[in-house]
Formats: C-alpha cells, sequence, structure tokens
C-alpha cells in the first residue's frame, strides 16, 4: 500500500472516512421521472405545496349550503332553495336568505358558511327544512381551503421512499416529475481455487449467495461471480467486469498476507486507490475499502462469520445512504439492554459479540452465543445481532449495553 494509505484504523474512522467518500458521489446519482415511474425509488428532493389543500371552501358531502344563522331564524319553514352546486363549477354568492343545493367537492358559494346532508333535510314545496333534531352550525360539513397543508409547507423530505402513497400527493401538486436517485449496481465477486469444479478439495462457495440475499431490495441490483482460480491475471478480468457493471464492487477473501492473496495487489494494479487498509476489529480486522474512479470496493474477509459482520457494519449502510435514504452513514439504533456475561475485550480493537435477546423493556438481557470463530456460520442462525465492547474497555454481568440488530438492506 503506499505511504499515505491509512493502515490500521480503528472502527469510528473507518465510518468517518466511508462518510466523507460518500458525500462525493451522491450528486451525479439522480434521474428525473413522472411519478409513476418514480415509485420504488428515493427522492431526491423536498416537494414544497404549490397550491393549498383543498384549494378553496368545499363541501363534505352531497347536500344543501346556506347561512347557518338564517336557518335558525326560519325555524321549521326552512329556506327556499335556489341553486345547484356541482364539483368543478364556480358557483354564484348566495342569494340572501337562500339555501343551495350543493354536491360533495363543489366550491362553498360565497355567504354560506354552513353544510347539512341531504338525508338530514326534507324538501317541502321548494324550501329545504332541517329533520327533526338537527341543528345548523356555522363551519359544519365545510372543508376548508389549507386545512390539510398550506403553500410552501414541505410535503415530502428528500431521501424519502417513494410508493403508492406519495403519487396522488405530487400529481394534486402538478408535479408531472420529480427527482429520484438511481438504483444502484452491485456486484459480488469471491475468489479462490478451491471453489473450482476440478480442485482436489474443492469447497461450496457461500458468501456471494449470503451477501446477494443480505443486499438486495428494490434500489440495489445485485449481480455475483466466482473466480475460482488463484491466478492474478483471472482475478484481474473478473473484477473488470465488476467494475464495469457496478456503482458498489463486494469482494470477498483474498486479502490477507498469503501467496494467494491477489485482491489487494490486483486491485492496486488497475489503478484504485485506498480508503482505509484494515480495521482494529474483531472479527473483521482485515475489512479494506478502495476506490477505483467513482466506485467503491469493498473488500471482504474470506470466512463465513467476518464477511458477514463487515457486511453488516460497513456495506449495508453505506448502500442505504447511497441509495439516498440518509444523506451520510447512520448507525442503526441500538437496543438497550443488560448484559448477562462478563467479557474483556483486547486493549486494540472494538469487538462485536454475537448475542441474542430476552425480555424486553429494562428487563432486556443479551446472552452471548457460542462461536468457533470467524469462519462459524451456525452462530449467525442464533444471534438476533452483535454487541459492541470497545478496545480496552470491560465488561461485567449486568452492565447496560448495546445490541445492534442484524438487518437486511432495508433497514
Amino acid at each position: 500500500m503506499p505511504d499515505d494509505t491509512p493502515c490500521l484504523v480503528d472502527y469510528d474512522t473507518a465510518q468517518a472516512l466511508l462518510t466523507s467518500a460518500l458525500q462525493t458521489l451522491l450528486h451525479d446519482r439522480v434521474d428525473t421521472l413522472p411519478p409513476l415511474q418514480a415509485c420504488g425509488r428515493v427522492l431526491a428532493e423536498d416537494v414544497q405545496a404549490r397550491s393549498p389543500r383543498p384549494e378553496a371552501d368545499i363541501s363534505a358531502m352531497d347536500g344543501y349550503a346556506f347561512r347557518a344563522g338564517e336557518m335558525q331564524q326560519a325555524g321549521g319553514a326552512g329556506l327556499p332553495v335556489r341553486g345547484y352546486v356541482a364539483a368543478g363549477t364556480r358557483p354564484a354568492p348566495l342569494v340572501a336568505g337562500a339555501a343551495c343545493e350543493i354536491l360533495t367537492g363543489a366550491r362553498i358559494p360565497n355567504g354560506a358558511d354552513c353544510v347539512v346532508a341531504r338525508e338530514r333535510t326534507a324538501l317541502v314545496g321548494g324550501r329545504v327544512v332541517l329533520a327533526e333534531g338537527i341543528s345548523a352550525r356555522t363551519g359544519a360539513n365545510i372543508r376548508w381551503a389549507g386545512e390539510e397543508f398550506e403553500v410552501g409547507q414541505c410535503l415530502l423530505k428528500r431521501g424519502t421512499p417513494l410508493d403508492w402513497r406519495h403519487v396522488p400527493l405530487l400529481l394534486d401538486q402538478g408535479k408531472t416529475a420529480v427527482r429520484v436517485y438511481r438504483p444502484l449496481n452491485v456486484s459480488v465477486l469471491a475468489n479462490g481455487a478451491e471453489f473450482g469444479c476440478q480442485a482436489e478439495d474443492g469447497r461450496i462457495e457461500l458468501n456471494t449467495h449470503m451477501l446477494e440475499a443480505m443486499l438486495r431490495r428494490e434500489t440495489v441490483h445485485v449481480t455475483k461471480q466466482t473466480s475460482a482460480s488463484d491466478s492474478p491475471d483471472e482475478l484481474e478480468s473478473a473484477l473488470r467486469r465488476c467494475v464495469a457493471q457496478a456503482d458498489v464492487v463486494v469482494t470477498t477473501g483474498g486479502i490477507s498476507v498469503g501467496q494467494t492473496d491477489h485482491v489487494l495487489p490486483v486491485l492496486q494494479r488497475m489503478g484504485a486507490g485506498c480508503l482505509f487498509r484494515r480495521v482494529r476489529m474483531r472479527p473483521g480486522k482485515p475489512m479494506t475499502v478502495m476506490r477505483l474512479g467513482r466506485t467503491v470496493v469493498f473488500c471482504l474477509p474470506g470466512n463465513s462469520g467476518a464477511a458477514a459482520l463487515c457486511a453488516q457494519l460497513f456495506v449495508v449502510p453505506f448502500l442505504v445512504a447511497m441509495s439516498g435514504c440518509v444523506a451520510h452513514l447512520q448507525p442503526r439504533v441500538p437496543v438497550m439492554g443488560r448484559s448477562d456475561f462478563a467479557y474483556a475485550p483486547p486493549p486494540d480493537a472494538t469487538c462485536f459479540l454475537p448475542v441474542s435477546v430476552t425480555g424486553e423493556g429494562e428487563e432486556t438481557r443479551f446472552s452471548l452465543v457460542p462461536s468457533v470463530g470467524a469462519s462459524d456460520i451456525q452462530c449467525l442462525t442464533r444471534a438476533s445481532g452483535v454487541m459492541r465492547v470497545d478496545a480496552g474497555r470491560a465488561v461485567q454481568a449486568g452492565d447496560r449495553a448495546e445490541l445492534m440488530l442484524f438487518s437486511r438492506l432495508s433497514m
């Protein structure tokens, strides 16, 4: 690695470096689409109200509109009906001492201040009379202009995932097109001769399948491939295919110091720069992030447990942010509880321990899930998430602790 590469950074520094890189990547990832086509995308702009809703005072039901005071004075004689107002028409002012028939959604005639439903009235000799027990109240059954929202009110914030609920709101405000973030293309690549069908001691490749299941969502398209070879040239060909089609590349394995660990040297040969090399954390210390042009390359360990943890802590929040849902990397809101066990971390590494959860509220307890190490995949199925233990800060049984729940990308 070049001399200026941040080597062996602590966990929080690694996250800060990723946040800084993120800010330069969001700006040109925007499309402008009609509201219906924008469903499933993430909004890339704030949407303010151009007009109030309702735009005018309108009737909330079919019935009769009149002045409440005049109906009260008329009593059982009622008011003569003069006029008819339907939605989409602009009514004349209400005649003094009269009522008019009105339909749901129609503008309230100037002068009227009350609507009574047709079924609560009787029409006698051309005059509308209120049914027994029904009174005329000022403002009754009228939807006032702007009662839902006023001009200039922020209706939707940047980062809102759009779905069917937002379509009528956008169209109501005359938004024929909105700015939304493009879906992300992610390529996941495993490498190693042990995955070849002719390998003497072959292995089933697990990590790309695990990572695809973890990362895919409506705004993240995931493809996967395996370079079943220890050849640097074949690995470079595979990486070039990934970079050509992806915004983010996730590799797994080949980043340690063995004779067949070629991922980092090959990326450097391709012109990639290093954001950071290794993190003071357990498991997942080899975790490295490279950048080739505008493509970010997450280099995860090959051990499945460590790869899963690094993907949860680094890749998932990065993709959420890149999708436009948040403007910067945000850790999941932790679950608070008490540790059922004692643990003494090393002085130089943040530890993430697999734990299960029992109880709730003040009675929430975290129990350590047994694990045989960074390659353990069974413990992932028994754990609810991981408990963070900072370097050099021992945890005693009964201490308050924070749990970071495992998550798919749609967090």
